[in-house]
Protein backbone atom coordinates (compact mmCIF):
# COMPACT_ATOMS: atom_id res chain seq x y z
CA UNK A 1 0.00 0.00 0.00
CA UNK A 2 2.75 2.47 0.97
CA UNK A 3 4.74 1.56 -2.13
CA UNK A 4 1.74 2.24 -4.37
CA UNK A 5 1.06 5.57 -2.61
CA UNK A 6 4.68 6.65 -3.12
CA UNK A 7 4.49 5.72 -6.79
CA UNK A 8 1.26 7.70 -7.21
CA UNK A 9 2.76 10.75 -5.47
CA UNK A 10 5.90 10.52 -7.60
CA UNK A 11 3.81 10.43 -10.77
CA UNK A 12 1.77 13.41 -9.58
CA UNK A 13 4.94 15.40 -8.87
CA UNK A 14 6.24 14.67 -12.35
CA UNK A 15 3.14 16.26 -13.82
CA UNK A 16 3.64 19.58 -12.00
CA UNK A 17 5.22 22.41 -14.01
CA UNK A 18 8.85 22.87 -13.10
CA UNK A 19 10.15 26.36 -12.28
CA UNK A 20 13.24 25.75 -14.41
CA UNK A 21 11.07 25.07 -17.44
CA UNK A 22 9.33 28.41 -16.97
CA UNK A 23 12.72 30.13 -16.97
CA UNK A 24 13.93 28.73 -20.27
CA UNK A 25 14.97 31.22 -22.92
CA UNK A 26 12.34 29.77 -25.30
CA UNK A 27 9.49 30.78 -23.00
CA UNK A 28 11.09 34.18 -22.45
CA UNK A 29 11.44 34.66 -26.19
CA UNK A 30 7.74 34.02 -26.64
CA UNK A 31 6.96 36.55 -23.92
CA UNK A 32 9.32 39.06 -25.54
CA UNK A 33 7.54 38.64 -28.87
CA UNK A 34 4.20 39.24 -27.20
CA UNK A 35 5.05 42.12 -24.84
CA UNK A 36 8.33 43.74 -25.89
CA UNK A 37 8.97 43.70 -29.62
CA UNK A 38 6.79 46.74 -30.23
CA UNK A 39 9.56 48.89 -28.73
CA UNK A 40 12.68 46.69 -28.55
CA UNK A 41 14.62 44.62 -31.04
CA UNK A 42 14.41 41.29 -29.25
CA UNK A 43 16.46 39.03 -31.54
CA UNK A 44 20.14 38.27 -31.11
CA UNK A 45 20.85 39.62 -34.59
CA UNK A 46 18.69 42.65 -35.34
CA UNK A 47 16.84 42.56 -38.64
CA UNK A 48 18.25 44.65 -41.46
CA UNK A 49 15.38 47.14 -41.12
CA UNK A 50 14.24 47.40 -37.50
CA UNK A 51 10.56 48.16 -36.89
CA UNK A 52 9.75 51.84 -36.74
CA UNK A 53 8.64 51.46 -33.10
CA UNK A 54 12.27 50.82 -32.13
CA UNK A 55 13.37 54.19 -33.45
CA UNK A 56 12.09 55.77 -30.21
CA UNK A 57 15.32 54.91 -28.45
CA UNK A 58 14.42 51.67 -26.65
CA UNK A 59 17.62 49.59 -26.44
CA UNK A 60 17.79 46.20 -28.10
CA UNK A 61 17.76 43.17 -25.83
CA UNK A 62 21.27 42.32 -27.07
CA UNK A 63 22.49 45.76 -26.00
CA UNK A 64 20.84 45.36 -22.59
CA UNK A 65 22.42 41.91 -22.14
CA UNK A 66 25.86 43.24 -23.15
CA UNK A 67 25.97 45.97 -20.49
CA UNK A 68 28.50 45.11 -17.76
CA UNK A 69 26.02 45.78 -14.94
CA UNK A 70 23.28 43.58 -16.38
CA UNK A 71 22.65 40.67 -14.03
CA UNK A 72 19.65 38.46 -13.44
CA UNK A 73 18.98 40.27 -10.16
CA UNK A 74 19.19 43.69 -11.84
CA UNK A 75 16.81 42.71 -14.64
CA UNK A 76 14.36 41.07 -12.24
CA UNK A 77 14.28 44.22 -10.11
CA UNK A 78 13.91 46.46 -13.16
CA UNK A 79 11.04 44.40 -14.56
CA UNK A 80 9.34 44.34 -11.15
CA UNK A 81 9.10 48.10 -10.72
CA UNK A 82 7.11 50.71 -12.60
CA UNK A 83 8.82 52.82 -15.27
CA UNK A 84 7.89 56.04 -16.95
CA UNK A 85 8.98 54.86 -20.40
CA UNK A 86 7.76 51.29 -20.14
CA UNK A 87 4.19 50.12 -19.58
CA UNK A 88 3.45 47.95 -16.54
CA UNK A 89 2.71 44.51 -17.92
CA UNK A 90 2.25 42.98 -14.45
CA UNK A 91 4.34 39.93 -15.27
CA UNK A 92 4.13 36.97 -12.93
CA UNK A 93 7.31 35.92 -11.20
CA UNK A 94 7.79 32.96 -13.55
CA UNK A 95 7.16 35.16 -16.61
CA UNK A 96 9.64 37.74 -15.34
CA UNK A 97 12.23 35.03 -14.68
CA UNK A 98 11.71 33.58 -18.17
CA UNK A 99 12.11 37.02 -19.74
CA UNK A 100 15.29 37.61 -17.74
CA UNK A 101 16.65 34.22 -18.87
CA UNK A 102 15.89 35.13 -22.48
CA UNK A 103 17.60 38.52 -22.29
CA UNK A 104 20.69 37.02 -20.66
CA UNK A 105 20.79 34.26 -23.31
CA UNK A 106 21.54 36.96 -25.89
CA UNK A 107 25.05 37.54 -24.54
Amino acid sequence: MVKQMRRTMAMALLMLPLPAAAQSPGVGGTLAEHWCMGCHVIEREPPTAPPTATSGGAPSFSAIAAKPGTTAAFLAQYLSSGHTNMPDFSLSRSERDALVAYILSLR
